[in-house]
């Protein structure tokens, strides 16, 4: 990927300026890829060089685990509670983008709630009770999903235009690499890779 950051910069550039931050935005396009075979099928939550956003919100299930850097707290009472509510249930999957459950509880999780948090891909990660979890929050606030499901390309957030070229570079480096790395012939099955503002332009990085 030669010049990544000047293609970035082109986009920012070539995009009309907005009463609002806009997000960078990165479309690879994949070949080949046959994705009847689930094998060539996934969902992974990869941590990138620098935070996307910073409104990314985290949320631990249980009475254990410890964090400073939750962004909310669920008792094991007011799990029990979103068992028997499903809109309340809805509200807050869509309110977080990623959940920590002690993983004890994961079973009850996954009858009761997989329904509302399969689908949007955020089925808590489970810890050990008593973990400390504030690393590994930090750790999913500088993360993105990246996925391939039905469609082949992925589509997903490598900043907005607010951060610095290089920054935003790296990111865009970090998710190719990794996308090559989950696909049966590597570079050889991404047909291009594209950046574009939230309402600008497409332009070509590779």
């Amino acid at each position: 990927m030669d010049n990544v950051e000047d293609k970035i910069r082109k986009a920012k550039e070539e995009a009309r300026k907005r009463n609002f931050t806009q997000s960078v935005d990165l479309i690879i396009n994949l070949k080949n890829v046959d994705l009847n075979n689930p094998e060539n099928r996934f969902s992974e939550q990869l941590t990138v060089p620098y935070s996307v956003s910073d409104e990314t919100k985290v949320a631990i299930i249980g009475d254990s685990i410890k964090a400073d850097n939750a962004d909310r707290e669920i008792s094991k009472k007011e799990l029990n509670k979103l068992f028997e509510d499903s809109s309340e249930a809805k509200t807050l999957a869509n309110e977080f983008d990623h959940f920590i459950a002690e993983a004890p509880l994961m079973p009850d999780i996954g009858k009761n709630l997989g329904q509302v948090l399969g689908p949007r891909d955020k089925m808590p990660q489970p810890l050990p009770p008593g973990s400390d979890a504030t690393e590994k929050i930090k750790d999913l606030k500088q993360s993105i999903q990246i996925k391939v499901k039905e469609e082949p390309s992925v589509k997903c957030k490598i900043g907005n235009e607010a951060m610095k070229e290089e920054d935003l570079a790296q990111n865009a480096e970090t998710i190719v690499n990794f996308v090559q790395d989950q696909l049966p012939m590597g570079h050889h099955n991404i047909e291009n890779v594209y950046c574009k503002l939230t309402m600008g332009p497409v332009v070509e990085l590779m």
